[in-house]
């Protein structure tokens, strides 16, 4: 995959459009597959439209002035990169932001629920005294494999594309090798592929027997706008990947999982921060009573895949160049806390979504630019439960 590496405080971008700027590549020892601490002190970057062009003044500033960083949970001073845009026009900023160590604040609640997890009302945790009517809304996850899992990480881009670098994009891929593996998925690596090379993987995956596998996985990570991904040399449809395995396509993996991680920019706006006043949650004790279906069903084609994009429709992604993406690394951190804890896969992509929300924040003397958010967007066809259950290999 070539080298990854990452040194300081880097700058951050988005996975979106026409970009300014190139930013040098990040120089240091080649590392492999490796997961640094998850701390994110983050400096952001913008992208476009699609089809908007660049003004010349966009992508000459060189200075490296000093500026304070910003977050919720810290202050201090860094040394500003260089600017940087993989999107569309702005004017110079410089963008800087930091964060709490993502590790401590997934684990901030492990100890308190570990010994609570999955003990409300009709939830017992999966490999427990788990009864069939629970099996019944539980993935069967207990096949002799998890399954197969392909992470595409495209970094380099085609002059036509007019796509920069996605520096800090190999912090990423490290990350998810490293979780992934760590729930007992056969990880596949795939670095800088063009339209046609991702189709094709993902064909030659989706043609595989999974018979003896618990469900599949498939991460992009990449340039983007709404409903679409960029290979190398272009765009493609994220509709025209997924399909390759739906239960048309890939017969083994009718009612199993099917889950797509994609971090790329959904659109260019930009997304404001609101004040929360105080809440709490609440839950209804009320129960529908259905009738158990027939043995034999019929699954529409397009059932039990779930998609987790890293943006909402229409927002851009940030990605911090030194220490991947927010939603990436928010993703990685909430796994290694509680991937195989008992807890469901929505509930674990609900801490992921608001890891993202509350911890993540730009600051910029830019004001245009100043205080902007993310918002990772779920989008399930999930028809059952979903539990990492650990696997006895």
């Amino acid at each position: 995959m070539g080298d990854r590496n990452a040194a300081g405080v880097g700058e951050d971008v988005t996975d979106a459009l026409p970009s300014g700027p190139e930013v040098a590549d990040i120089t240091g020892a080649q590392v492999r597959r490796t997961l640094e601490k998850l701390s994110v002190e983050e400096t952001r970057e913008k992208t476009p439209a699609t089809g908007l062009t660049e003004p010349s003044s966009v992508g000459t500033t060189t200075s490296r002035s000093t500026i304070s960083v910003h977050s919720q949970f810290s202050t201090g001073k860094v040394q500003e990169p260089p600017n940087s845009l993989e999107t569309a026009p702005v004017s110079t900023m410089a963008s800087v932001h930091g964060q709490e160590n993502l590790q401590s604040q997934t684990s901030l609640q492990s100890s308190k629920e570990g010994k609570q997890q999955m003990t409300t009302k009709g939830q017992t945790e999966p490999g427990s005294s788990t009864t069939h009517q629970d099996l019944y809304h539980m993935y069967n996850m207990n096949h002799p494999r998890r399954g197969l899992a392909i992470v595409i990480n495209n970094k380099d881009f085609d002059k036509k594309t007019k796509q920069k670098v996605r520096t800090g994009t190999d912090i990423d891929a490290d990350s998810l090798f490293k979780q992934l593996t760590n729930l007992d998925f056969d990880v596949q690596m795939n670095d800088n592929l063009s339209c046609e090379d991702m189709k094709s993987v993902l064909r030659e995956a989706a043609s595989a027997d999974h018979s003896n596998a618990d469900c599949v996985l498939v991460a992009i990570l990449s340039h983007g706008e709404e409903k679409k991904v960029y290979g190398t040399d272009g765009m493609v449809d994220i509709a025209d990947l997924a399909e390759y395995f739906n239960g048309v396509n890939c017969k083994s993996l009718i009612g199993k999982p099917k889950i797509f991680i994609i971090q790329a920019c959904q659109g260019s706006k930009l997304m404001e921060g609101v004040d929360m006043p105080d809440a709490v949650g609440f839950y209804s004790t009320e129960q529908n009573l259905l009738s158990m279906p027939p043995q034999t069903q019929t699954l529409p084609s397009e059932a039990d895949f779930l998609y987790f994009y890293s943006s909402t429709p229409g927002y851009f992604a940030w990605r911090n160049q030194a220490k991947g993406s927010w939603s990436i690394q928010s993703l990685c951190a909430v796994l290694k806390e509680h991937g195989k804890s008992g807890i469901e896969i929505m509930q674990i992509l609900t801490r992921v979504n608001r890891t993202v929300a509350t911890q993540f924040e730009s600051h910029t003397k830019d004001k245009k630019m100043d205080r902007k958010k993310q918002m990772p967007c779920i989008m399930s066809m999930l028809t059952k439960e979903l539990y990492f259950t650990p696997k006895n290999l």
